[in-house]
């Protein structure tokens, strides 16, 4: 594997992680748990934070 693919899904990764993290903190969830779904899982990650039900603030 050469370094510039490399370079590339980590960039890949990092991007989707923090799209993730936008998703989760709009949903009222944890930013930490949105980016490791969007870095780790991808697309799937983001599929599932977008059908998450928003979670309602604590009182």
């Amino acid at each position: 594997m050469s370094n510039s693919f490399f370079y590339f899904s980590m960039a890949i990764g990092v991007a989707l992680g923090s799209w993730g993290a936008y998703l989760a903190e709009k949903k009222n969830r944890s930013r930490q748990l949105g980016f490791l779904l969007g870095f780790f899982f991808g697309i799937i990650g983001i599929l599932i934070l977008i059908l998450l039900i928003e979670k309602k603030p604590k009182s």
